[in-house]
């Protein structure tokens, strides 16, 4: 069985261990993507019988089956996060570098309709080399909240002016549905627990 992934999802993680101690007959191919613009073309042409994207406008032959949601961050070093200023100021004197991946231009448009203006310096596609820039105090970033340590002594992470959600979407080929795997796979996506809320702060 075949499932393609545009996104680093909320809840992927837990559902691959739940398969792989439950239904362990079952054997999945994870296909990973970095296209900024994902779209339905892995199931139309029959490459892959799950696919997980961004939300999106879906045909009359495909339907959601399962939706997973978190909000974004702001991802400062603790060292920076001590100094007594407003948050549109700190944004100002500490440079952003952005994370790569689909859902970005969202992104920019709410936090441009928020008037919160960021010092770009560029963007990473890997997440770990990301943080660990931003601990040090090199730069400060935008981030899924699902996706960052539960507790790091190096990082503050910071409610943005306006909310800002990430939604994530279980989508499958009609005909993949016919299939036993298939269907056991989409329940274990749903199943599987999702990650704790985050104590977020403000300056």
């Amino acid at each position: 069985m075949h499932y393609s992934t545009h996104v680093q999802e909320t809840n992927l993680g837990p559902s691959l261990d739940y398969l792989a101690r439950h239904y362990p007959d079952i054997q999945l191919s994870v296909l990973h993507t970095h296209q900024l613009q994902p779209s339905l073309d892995p199931l139309q042409r029959e490459a892959a019988d799950i696919l997980i994207l961004p939300s999106t406008v879906l045909d009359e032959q495909h339907i959601e089956h399962h939706r997973w949601s978190d909000h974004y961050v702001l991802v400062i070093a603790r060292s920076i996060c001590k100094r007594a200023v407003p948050l549109t100021d700190l944004v100002r004197g500490v440079r952003y570098v952005a994370w790569r991946h689909p859902g970005q231009d969202h992104l920019y448009a709410q936090l441009a309709a928020a008037q919160l203006r960021l010092s770009h310096r560029g963007e990473l596609s890997c997440l770990d080399t990301l943080l660990d820039l931003v601990s040090k105090g090199h730069c400060l970033a935008v981030l899924p909240s699902a996706l960052l340590p539960v507790s790091d002594p190096g990082l503050e992470y910071l409610s943005l002016p306006v909310p800002v959600k990430r939604r994530i979407s279980v989508v499958a080929r009609p005909t993949s549905l016919l299939s036993n795997a298939a269907n056991v796979v989409i329940e274990a996506l749903k199943k599987a627990p999702a990650q704790p809320p985050r104590r977020l702060e403000r300056v």
